[in-house]
Parts: C-alpha cells; structure tokens; sequence
C-alpha cells in the first residue's frame, strides 16, 4: 500500500511539472474564471509549508552520505518522503502563485519574472534531486551541489517574493534609513521630503511599479496623479473629496481602509500631513522654506525634518491621546503641532458638515490647541466666545468666515495669540481698531477683502506699528478663491455630420474664452463663448478658460470633439484581448465612452481594449455600401509602463468579406523617451474608398526600443474608440 501511494505522489508529481511548466510557456494566453481565483490567492498562505520543509530535507541530503547515516534504512526513507512531500507542496504553492499572477495588478513586473522563474526552477530542481537520488551516479559531491543549488533558488524566490509583497529593500530597510543624510530644512521639499517618505513607508509595499495592487502605482509623480481602478487618489484643494483621504480615516475594520488591516498603519500626523499637502494644491516643486511661518503644513513639517531653527516649548501638560482621537473626525483634524509636543493644531474643513458643535468639542482640550483653522467655515459671531476660551491660542484663521465684528472682543483675553486671519470678512475699522488695543501681543492681522478703506488701513499702521497688516491682494493670493474648469456641455463628445459647441461653467456669470486651433486661450487672443454661435462640421481640439471678476481665473480645460460619420451596424472582433484590459469587448470601439489616464475608474479601469504580442482585427460591417477615406483610433501612450501606439495599421476593404483588398497603411510616430502619459488620435488617411465591409489591423510593437528601461519586450496597445469618416 505504501509502494502505491508513493508511486502515485511521484506521478502527480511528473504531471504537475509539465502542467507548471506548460503555465509558464502560454500564460499570456491564459485567462483563469473566478471560480479558480480563491485557488491562487491561497499562495501566500500555502507557501511557508515548501520553505521550511524544504529546508530541512535539503539539510537532511546534504548530511546523507556522513558514515553515520550512510547505512541507517529510517534515514534513507524519512529523508525521501521528506524531500517528496515538501517538493509537492512547493509545487501546489507554485500553481497558486501563478494563478495569482494572472490578475490585474501584477502583469508587467520585472520583480514578479524573477519571482515566478526562480520559484518554478526551484521546484524543478527539487523534483530532479528527488527523481535521481537514488541513480548509481548520485554521489555525495553530487548531492552537495543539487542541494546547495536548490537552496540558493529557494532563497531567491523568497528574495523576490518578499520583495513583491513589501516593496524593495524591505530587510535593510532600517539600516538605509538610518544613513540616510538629513535634507536641511531650507532645501527640503514638501513632496520630495515628506510626502514621498510616508507613501514609500506605508503605501508603495502594494502599490509598486512590481506589484501595482488595483492599478495602482505610488512611487512617481505620474502614477499618483493617474490614480488606479477605483480612481484618482486626490482632488487638488478638496481633502473631502479625495479618494486617498477617505481611504485612510475608514476604520480599519472595514476591507476598504489602507494601508489594509496587518500593514504599518499612518499615524496621525502622517494622516494630517496627507490633508495639508492637498488641500494646499502646491506644485510639485514648492519648498517647506517657502511657505508662510503661520502655515500648517510648514508647522507640521518640523517634526518630520527636525530643521535647526527651535520651537517654542510649552508647560502644559499633553492632551489625553483617547479624547484627541475621539476628536479627529472626516471633517476636523487635531494633530500635535510636532514630534512630542502637547501642543495641537486643530483644522476644520468640510463646511456643510460645520455646526457650533464642532468647536464646543474641542473644549475637552482648549488648554493643548496653540492653532485653530477655520477658513471658509460658516463661523458666526457667536462662536468667538468659544473660540476665547482656548487660553494658549496662538494662530486663528478665519478667513472668509461669516463674522461681522462685533463678536472680536471676546477674543481680547486670548493673551498667547499672535497671527489672526480675518479676511472676506465682514469686520469694520472700529472693531479691528478696539482688537488692537486691547491685545499689544498680536504680531500679524491679514484683513485682505474687508469692508476697511485703504486710508483706514493706513491709520492702523502708524497707530500700531508693531502689528504688520496683511491687506494687499497680491500678499494673500493663496486665499482667493480659483475658477473651476469649464466642461464640455454637450450630451457627447462625438457627432455624426455638425455638432453646435456647447461649454457650460457650474458657475454663473463667467466669461469663457476658447480657441479651436490648439493654442491656448486667453482674455488677449481668444474668442469670447456665446451659446449658438459655434457650430463644427470636424473633429476638433476644444481650450478653454473661465474669467469672473474677483476669482483667480481657470486652469485651461482641454477637451475633444470627435467626428464619426459611419457607424458600421455591425462590429466583430478577429483577435483576442489581453486579459487585463477586456473592456466591452468589440462594443469598446464604437460605445462612445471614453478611456483616459487619470480620471475615475470606469475610464481608466474599464474602457480600454489592450492587446499584447497579438495584432488588433477588427471587422466592420455596413448594411449598404459607405465611402470611406479615414479610419482614427484613440490610443493611449504611456512609455513608462510599455503602452505604445501600433506600429502599423492597415485598412482593407471590399464588399465581400472574404475577398478585401488593401486600401490603406500608415505607421504611427514612436515616442523616443519616457516621460508623462497621453492620449493621441492617431489616423490612417487614404482615398476614398466604397465597401459594405472594412478590415482593420493594427500591430502592437513587437520589440521596446534600447532607451526603455523594459527595452527588448513586447508593448501593449490599448484602444478605446475608433472613427470612421
């Protein structure tokens, strides 16, 4: 019985040999179903078994042909179902592992080959000591050698493998960091130096260029602005609005929140820090240095950067930890001021979710709150008495709250406050005037867009000449408010035979100005919108920009107008798609939705056709017989990640689908650098042509130019709407 049993394990495992190398050979054109995905994910749990089991039959083998246990029968035969039952656990781990591979998330990955190889070679070279360990030849070097070589790819595939799961340089980790040189604080940037660091501590274990978990990536600038699957990981200047944001205030119970449950968690100054940085919407530039020493971000940073200037020290005792994170909610922040500090930096945002409320509970710790931020929130007169009993205040923000100024004398006995923001208020000359004599320790008043006349400004000023006002425009650019985009408002971006221009602003009474010629729109060169005057008989690059008097104007909104005059009746799909990128199947090309690589999971997740190391055939199919002369595609490009344009397209046609003659083929340009990703229209032009059916094929790059760092393999193409005219 027990002869049986061996020689079936040694049967199943020859047969999973094959069957894993088999996998390795046409994995690209596999595609598991769901129903075998739970199998693949077992991976990380299966695959402690092989290691350790492995290791010790390897001891066991090398130690064999020692006198001592030469002749021992129990060693021989322990050492052999050993080896055999941890050689088939390595290769079940092996076959989940490649299951696991085949999702999305992992496809591309340099460290994922190494992984993959290393751990099937390492079953092989198992299965092979296993299979002649008994042959005359198998000698005690010979054993040596195969165990030893087993072990150095048993160690690579852990290498690899934790690599893949928490990111590079995971074991020496500690040790690069702490030689890390410290940037000084006057040269250190807010993205490079403090935002980056904590992505790369607690997020890009799972969001690596290796192991891109949900399509996304965070260790470069572009992939945290092109976002993953479930789309983009912030708005700039809206935390409350921000993917990233919600993810990690979610409570860790829920499948959602990140870092996930079991990973290093942010703390909260980490958290805050994440809050400070978008809501700023600094370029990515911008130094710590540079931002106003009232700032909350630039206040934050200390404790990350240690800078040499020294911060006040304060006498009163920490807040209890409990009631400061009962106090942090998705629309107020509380964090400490720096590394050890009792001192709090309180931020409130979100101003639908504002109620007095908000500030009465902060009460429970009025005596650590040093600084209180509350912009844009609907604060009243009212709600300064609370304010007036946070006896260590030192900065206080209320720019374009709904106070009036007659509440500002309940903030006179807050003797610690120094910086008072009250700008797009409502405060008058005599209110201001009693504050300043009433508080000689105040340093700076911003009163930008205040009812105060500038002669009453001035008379401030030479009255107090140890408080410096904030009162010009160009001085307090970070608190006018900022246009937002205008959008494209007609129902779709692509029409038949002429399309009337519609761009609509959520905001009234803006101005639009708009160019058609790619150039960039202005109040100078630019045409101003008027509903019904525009109306495009071709496809077009739309710009455009919003003005209003009082508003910083827009950023330049950039969007296409497509034509497509033939709709074929029919489309079928000749080729396969890649795994990852299905979308609609061949419905993608012709559903008017549109893939992009930076907006929210639908367009990006969803809406592109990829084909990898396989051609793109698409045929089209017309009732009656249609005249042609172009055929555009959508692409997208992204060197970075290996998504090329096709290196060629052909377009045939004919009235009979079996019998299409060529009658059309161009060779889009290639880009010859790395750089940021971007959609292109790319179109084949050629004579006018009449047919019922048309044929178009359009080959993937075979071979990545030497400049890329993923040179030599293949590209993938990704399409999402073609036009026919």
């Amino acid at each position: 019985m027990k002869i049986r049993l061996i020689g079936i394990a040694e049967g199943i495992l020859f047969a999973g040999n094959v069957l894993l190398l088999y996998f390795l050979l046409f994995e690209s054109y596999l595609t598991i179903p769901v129903w075998l995905q739970p199998f693949g994910r077992m991976h990380p749990l299966m695959l402690h078994f092989p290691v350790a089991l492995l290791l010790l039959a390897l001891l066991m083998e090398f130690f064999r042909f020692v006198p001592e246990y030469r002749n021992l029968e129990f060693y021989k035969n322990f050492t052999r179902y050993l080896l055999l039952f941890s050689v088939l656990t390595a290769l079940v781990a092996a076959l989940m592992g490649i299951f696991l591979s085949l999702e999305e998330g992992y496809a591309g990955s340099a460290v994922l080959d190494w992984h993959k190889w290393s751990g099937a070679g390492l079953v092989f070279l198992a299965s092979l000591l296993y299979a002649f360990r008994n042959h005359p030849s198998y000698t005690q070097n010979v054993a040596r050698i195969g165990t030893g070589v087993t072990a150095v790819a048993l160690v690579l595939a852990g290498h690899f493998g934790a690599t893949l799961t928490h990111g590079e340089n995971f074991i020496l980790g500690p040790v690069l960091q702490a030689r890390t040189v410290t940037v000084p604080f006057e040269e250190a940037q807010v993205f490079d130096h403090l935002i980056l660091p904590v992505l790369e501590r607690k997020c890009n274990s799972c969001h690596n260029p290796s192991k891109s978990k949900g399509e996304l990536v965070m260790t470069t600038e572009e992939g945290l602005l092109r976002g993953g699957k479930n789309g983009v990981l912030f708005v700039d200047g809206n935390p409350e609005e921000s993917l990233l944001l919600e993810r990690i205030h979610l409570p860790e119970s829920e499948e959602e929140h990140m870092p996930p449950s079991g990973k290093p968690q942010l703390t909260d100054s980490e958290k805050a820090l994440l809050e400070y940085w978008v809501k700023a919407n600094l370029p990515i530039e911008t130094r710590v240095a540079t931002l106003p020493a009232t700032d909350s971000l630039r206040m934050l940073a200390v404790s990350f950067l240690n800078p040499t200037p020294s911060e006040p020290s304060y006498d009163f005792p920490s807040a209890d930890p409990s009631t400061v994170q009962n106090l942090n909610t998705e629309y107020r922040s509380v964090v400490p001021l720096s590394k050890d500090s009792p001192a709090l930096d309180v931020t409130l945002f979100n101003a639908s979710k504002y109620t007095p409320s908000s500030l009465e509970e902060l009460i429970a710790v009025s005596e650590q709150v040093v600084g209180l931020h509350l912009a844009k929130m609907p604060v009243t007169d009212s709600e300064l008495k609370t304010i007036g009993r946070f006896e260590n205040l030192s900065r206080l923000n209320l720019n374009f709250s709904e106070i009036s100024g007659t509440g500002l004398v309940e903030l006179a006995g807050l003797k610690q406050l120094r910086h008072l923001s009250l700008s797009g208020t409502g405060v008058d000359y005599a209110s201001v005037k009693d504050l300043a004599e009433k508080m000689p320790g105040l340093r700076t008043l911003t009163l930008w867009n205040t009812p105060l006349t500038y002669a009453e400004l001035d008379d401030l000023r030479r009255d107090y000449p140890g408080l410096e006002l904030v009162s010009g425009r160009e001085e307090t650019a970070e608190d006018m408010l900022q246009l937002n985009l205008p959008r494209l408002a007609n129902a779709s971006n692509i029409f038949r035979d002429t399309m009337m221009l519609n761009i609509g602003h959520p905001i009234r009474d803006v101005e639009i100005r708009f160019t058609l010629d790619g150039s960039e729109p202005d109040r100078e060169n630019a045409d101003v919108f008027v509903l019904g005057e525009t109306v495009l008989e071709e496809g077009k690059l739309v710009k455009a920009r919003a003005y209003k008097e009082g508003w910083l104007g827009s950023e330049v909104a950039t969007f296409n107008v497509y034509q497509n005059r033939h709709l074929p009746d029919s489309v079928t799909l000749l080729s396969r798609l890649n795994r990852v990128h299905p979308a609609n199947g061949a419905n993608t090309f012709f559903d008017g939705e549109m893939g992009t690589f930076n907006a929210n999971s639908p367009a990006w997740a969803n809406n592109w056709a990829g084909f990898l190391r396989n051609n793109m055939e698409l045929l089209f199919r017309y009732h009656e017989a249609v005249s042609v002369g172009s055929i555009a595609m959508r692409v997208l490009v992204e060197p970075e990640t290996v998504i090329f344009p096709p290196a060629s397209i052909e377009v045939w046609g004919g009235n009979d689908p079996d019998n299409l003659k060529l009658v059309g083929k161009m060779s889009p340009k290639q880009p010859s650098a790395e750089g940021k990703p971007y959609i292109e229209l790319v179109t084949c032009d050629f004579p006018a042509f009449d047919g019922r059916y048309f044929k178009v094929i359009a080959k993937p790059v075979e071979k990545i130019p030497d400049w890329s760092r993923r040179k030599g393999g293949a590209a993938l193409l990704l399409v999402d709407e073609m036009f026919v005219n």
